[in-house]
């Protein structure tokens, strides 16, 4: 039979403290490990203690130090997934791609270039690279049009794809 008693608050704030005290420094390495800069790992150390905190009824109360390990290591994937989708999110890697590209073809000059290889574009994908071009962030747009942010995601790198694909064939084919 599963306990569905919850834990008193002094419960709790003693297991998080004894998971606090334990694991601190072990927490700060593996945010050290995975994060750009020493602010982002400061960030992302909080962000593991307050789900720590907001999940610790999960944790058993007999927990053995392994245990309480193991469990701390999900907790802790599960932040910097959340933290890798949210900076993928926000990332303008699509836009960047799609800049770089231009900016090193061999082509007709950048802007006319661009505007070139758009026309090939169904006109979806031109409003949402026009979107993203005039500044809009990905999750502006991704609202706009009614798409969840990772989805926007995909279809921009799909559209980046497209226009290496166009690049190809107009400027690179083999004589």
């Amino acid at each position: 039979m599963q306990n569905t008693q919850r834990q008193t608050p002094v419960g709790r704030h003693e297991r998080y403290m004894t998971l606090h005290r334990t694991f601190s420094r072990h927490i700060e390495n593996y945010c050290i490990r995975h994060s750009n800069s020493r602010e982002e790992a400061e960030d992302l150390m909080q962000e593991v203690f307050i789900a720590v905190w907001e999940n610790i009824d999960g944790l058993h109360p007999d927990s053995s130090p392994r245990q309480m390990n193991r469990w701390l290591q999900k907790v802790m994937r599960t932040v910097f997934v959340r933290h890798i989708r949210h900076q993928h999110i926000r990332a303008d890697a699509p836009l960047a791609e799609a800049e770089r590209l231009v900016d090193t073809a061999s082509g007709p000059p950048g802007d006319t270039l661009l505007q070139e290889l758009v026309e090939h574009l169904p006109p979806d994908d031109c409003q949402l690279l026009q979107e993203r071009f005039d500044g809009y962030t990905n999750i502006e747009i991704a609202q706009h049009h009614g798409l969840k942010p990772n989805t926007l995601n995909k279809r921009m790198s799909r559209i980046v794809e497209k226009l290496k694909e166009i690049y190809t064939q107009l400027y690179e084919h083999e004589p």
